[in-house]
């Protein structure tokens, strides 16, 4: 049985000692565009989200899904024979050049040219290689975002090209491309500024470089973002542009989603400078540190029938460290913890009592069991007591003592009925007696 007790702040000396208070966190940026998310893929934390969960076009950002599918469903010996229909309706519709009607592309391939120079005729071939037709592979896709835990998108084709009926959210987004970059196929297939196909059967060696600015300078040297590790463009009229990408800082990989971005009057791209604000912002403003430490005392607890103590001091079983502001405050961190209703001794030291939960800034972080700091002896005298009062005061006792008052008060009102029957016997017996004598007179 556990009781709640109030959360407390936990001024955590030592700790701020440690850590001391750095440079203050680089304000939250304001990210020009209609949603925008960024998560670390090691802690699983999202830093900054913005409309995250309002359901926008993806455009081809799309192509991450379509990859992923790909690459888990499709062999790496394969080769995927362009058809007819994966063509149809391209020609005049965004990034669509390479592959011609019989062309026979290795697998991989296919996949570079989708990613890389962001090809809707690879996603078309790609989805009637591993599925037979583009309707059945639209499925698949849908089937993997519902798996991956997506609440609010519908996939409409396998590229990107508007569908009113093909919609994503940035948080939706960012957990499709997390699940992505654990394939080390696509994360180094991503990473791909310029690159040389091999010939095919319809043509010869052809040279792709990247839509991605963040990673490339063949196009523009305007947006190169040192770290930057790749993903996917995207962009239609409806949804605007759009960027999935990252940036290797340290031990940590952040990933940002920017939908929904516009041109600006100065021609410049919106998703690559709205991007380039969330990897300064994930970069310089958090980092790993040490939330709460193993041994830092909670709180303090009375202890039943203890030796030579009659409370115990309870700490946090492990320490915790966590993705945090750099100007993270210790003595902020607040602590709700519970505790068991009743503590007796003996107490080992390392006993779990409770549970404590740790939040920062309105934001839970951990949860973690309560131990004992200390070990505490039993009492033999107070232990012989406390078993004596809880025999007397059992349930059992009680029913034993009410089983005992209720037979001997049976047999006292069988006591009372027993005479009382004798007394009229005898005075039937009397009466009889006298009846009989004045008879035998007459």
């Amino acid at each position: 049985m556990f009781k709640k007790v109030i959360a407390c702040t936990l001024a955590v000396l030592c700790l701020a000692c440690g850590t001391g208070l750095q440079a203050r966190a680089l304000e939250a940026p304001v990210i020009q565009a209609k949603g925008a998310i960024i998560g670390e893929m090691k802690t699983g934390e999202v830093v900054f989200e913005q409309n995250a969960d309002e359901k926008l076009y993806p455009a081809s950002t799309t192509k991450i899904m379509t990859a992923i599918l790909a690459l888990e469903y499709g062999n790496t010996a394969d080769t995927v024979t362009v058809s007819a229909s994966a063509l149809q309706g391209l020609a005049d519709s965004g990034s669509s050049i390479l592959l011609k009607e019989g062309e026979q592309v290795a697998f991989l391939d296919v996949v570079t040219y989708l990613l890389v120079a962001s090809g809707n005729d690879a996603a078309n071939a790609l989805a009637e290689h591993i599925s037979g037709s583009i309707s059945a592979f639209v499925e698949l896709m849908n089937n993997k975002a519902q798996e991956l835990g997506c609440q609010n998108t519908h996939f409409a084709n396998p590229h990107g090209l508007h569908d009113e009926n093909h919609y994503t959210t940035a948080r939706d987004l960012l957990k499709i491309t997390e699940y992505a970059m654990q394939n080390s196929t696509f994360a180094e297939i991503v990473r791909i500024d310029k690159t040389v196909l091999p010939a095919t059967n319809m043509r010869g060696q052809q040279t792709i470089t990247t839509t991605n600015h963040l990673i490339s300078l063949w196009r523009s040297r305007d947006y190169y973002y040192e770290g930057a590790i790749g993903i996917k463009t995207g962009s239609t009229t409806p949804a605007g542009l759009c960027l999935v990408s990252g940036v290797q800082s340290g031990d940590l990989t952040y990933i940002t989603v920017v939908l929904g971005a516009s041109k600006g009057e100065d021609g410049t791209m919106g998703s690559f400078t709205e991007t380039i604000k969330l990897l300064d912002y994930a970069k310089k403003g958090f980092e790993i540190q040490p939330m709460i430490a193993g041994g830092d005392p909670v709180t303090e607890v009375p202890v039943a029938l203890g030796k030579d103590a009659d409370t115990v001091v309870l700490v946090p079983e492990n320490g915790f460290t966590a993705l945090l502001p750099v100007d993270f405050d210790p003595s902020e961190v607040q602590a709700a913890f519970t505790v068991q209703e009743e503590i007796k001794a003996p107490i080992e030291k390392g006993d779990v009592l409770g549970t404590v939960t740790y939040s920062y800034n309105g934001k839970e972080y951990a949860a973690l069991n309560l131990v004992a700091a200390d070990a505490v002896q039993r009492s033999a005298w107070l232990f012989v007591v406390d078993t004596i009062l809880n025999i007397f005061s059992s349930t059992v006792f009680k029913i034993i003592v009410g089983l005992l008052v209720l037979a001997v008060l049976i047999f006292f009102l069988l006591g009372i009925f027993g005479r009382r029957r004798r007394r009229r016997r005898s005075a039937f017996r009397s009466s009889y007696s006298g009846s009989r004598s004045r008879s035998r007179r007459r």
